[in-house]
């Protein structure tokens, strides 16, 4: 399988589970979401270090702090927002799709009028997060199948 195939998710499957969750009492929709968050949280400084990944390191460095997990029945990670300031005003949530995808290629080389850079040259796939998340998705999944029957598993025993 090509590096850049997405795997897809059968949706016939995942209509199932979704109904199922809808039907779920509320103690195991709360079981289920504080499994799933501890997957996110262990996602969380994986995607954190990818910053030495970065010919900026420490821009994507500062924008990564802001990475955090967040309680749903999926493994979510937020990363962005309005914490982290930059000299000039700008916020992570600014600068986080230039950090991890590079310049604007149209733009002239993603330079600043000085001469200074914005942000590194376009790089497909990113360089930190996505690359990191490509990596672990195969273990978040695993993880993910194996809360969910867990969580399933002990709903539908009572």
């Amino acid at each position: 399988m090509p590096n850049d195939t997405l795997i897809e998710p059968d949706m016939n499957e995942l209509a199932g589970l979704y109904r199922a969750f809808k039907t779920m009492d509320k103690e195991a929709k709360t079981d289920l979401k504080n499994k799933v968050s501890a997957i996110s949280a262990w996602t969380v400084p994986k995607i954190q270090n990818s910053y030495n990944m970065n010919p900026y390191p420490k821009q994507a460095r500062k924008a990564l702090t802001t990475a955090r997990a967040v309680k749903r029945k999926d493994p979510s990670v937020l990363v962005g927002g309005a914490r982290g300031k930059y000299s000039g005003g700008s916020v992570s949530g600014n600068i986080i799709f230039g950090s991890e995808f590079g310049a604007n290629p149209t733009s002239v080389n993603g330079q600043f009028p000085n001469g200074g850079r914005r942000f590194p040259m376009p790089r497909k796939g990113g360089f930190g997060i996505f690359s990191t998340l490509k990596t672990l998705q195969p273990e978040i999944t695993r993880r993910w199948k194996s809360a969910v029957e867990d969580v399933l598993a002990n709903w539908t025993k009572g």
